[in-house]
């Protein structure tokens, strides 16, 4: 009698707990995998999302739809009227907005997502260079499925360092600070590919410019440590002619397995002005085959024109970043954790910014063994 009690107990719970759940057949719901936004006009947005089904055959399918409205929320609920099957937001793991949304302010985008109890705070943020809508609409011919791609895209540079982090919470955690500006990955679509081109970068919640080329590296050089970062760079060859006629005067020198110790130490509140100590590690694999790596004196040449060339990246950023005020590297909390918050509120350093001054020094030191060409 007693062991009918403790089930029946056991059973009104199980009822009360899950009987009045919202069942998610899967054959009866659309997966929201990636989501687009575009400024349409000075009051509406219009919503690009790549979905992700299953048939009744249980095959995997990949549709797109787009919706135009004042509000996120209207553009999902106009989609849904269109579709057959409840459109559920959860398994997004990529959000991108156009370029004129970013330009425009993307406070309102943060917010939505931010305040959806659906979206995983582990979700990708991205800018593309252009509008969103298009990039994702595009048939590509070897992408089948343009929300995972564009999510393991973002997850591979991310986990090697090549750009830097953007999940909605580090995302969101950077544009409430007042001492620290946002710096996404930039998306481009390239005839029939997509990738990575760059950083986008922003003043306040609005985006301002962008960084190319090798300029991520270096933002993640000065921003974190790298664990096992690679860079192409290109030094003068002139330093090493007397070694060999066959030396180009650019030389191309391929580094890996990078590791890098950063320090930020504020030295003058007045100016303000900065100590940047950065000590780079890594491996030389490739360089021209008239280089001998060797010997010690070709090492340490190499070694110092590497570290000229890391410095005057580094300064080119900071330049960059100060002409339109944007701290995407973070001195500002170096500087409030210093002088406290009652000497320093956002107004403050943004007038602060542009005058700062940073002393780079970079100290490079280079193993010798590699592939050589």
């Amino acid at each position: 009698m007693i062991k009918r009690r403790v089930l029946l107990y056991y059973l009104c719970i199980f009822l009360l707990l899950f009987g009045c759940a919202d069942p998610k057949i899967l054959e009866r719901i659309s997966l929201a995998v990636l989501i687009g936004y575009d400024v349409e006009s000075a009051d509406k947005v219009t919503a690009t999302v790549a979905l992700r089904s299953v048939n009744q055959e249980l095959q995997s399918i990949v549709s797109i739809a787009s919706q135009t409205d004042e509000t996120s929320k209207g553009t999902r609920i106009k989609a849904s009227l269109d579709s057959t099957k409840k459109i559920v937001a959860g398994q997004a793991r990529v959000i991108l907005l156009g370029s004129k949304l970013a330009e425009a302010g993307i406070t309102q985008a943060l917010h939505t997502t931010k305040m959806n109890s659906e979206m995983s705070s582990g979700l990708y943020f991205a800018i593309v260079d252009g509008e969103a809508g298009p990039l994702i609409e595009r048939k590509y011919e070897n992408i089948s499925d343009i929300g995972q791609h564009i999510f393991y895209l973002l997850e591979h540079n991310i986990e090697e360092q090549y750009t830097v982090s953007s999940t909605l919470h580090e995302t969101v955690r950077d544009s409430y600070s007042p001492f620290i500006d946002l710096a996404l990955p930039l998306i481009v679509q390239d005839e029939d590919d997509v990738h990575i081109s760059g950083l986008a970068i922003f003043n306040g919640d609005k985006m301002v410019g962008k960084l190319v080329g090798n300029e991520p590296f270096y933002v993640v050089l000065v921003k974190e440590k790298y664990n096992a970062g690679s860079i192409q760079v290109i030094i003068p060859g002139a330093p090493l002619k007397k070694l060999s006629n066959d030396i180009p005067d650019q030389l191309a020198i391929a580094i890996d397995s990078i590791f890098s110790n950063r320090k930020v130490k504020l030295v003058n509140k007045d100016t303000p002005e900065f100590e940047l100590d950065i000590k780079v590690e890594g491996r030389v694999l490739e360089i021209h085959s008239s280089i001998t790596t060797e010997d010690f004196n070709v090492m340490e040449i190499l070694e110092k024109e590497v570290e000229k060339e890391f410095k005057k990246e580094i300064d080119k950023i900071i330049k960059k970043t100060q002409e339109l005020n944007s701290d995407i590297l973070g001195f500002g909390e170096v500087y409030k954790a210093n002088v406290g918050t009652k000497n320093v509120d956002k107004k403050k350093w943004k007038e602060l910014y542009p005058k700062i001054k940073v002393n780079a020094n970079i100290t490079v030191e280079l193993l010798r063994n590699g592939v050589f060409d």
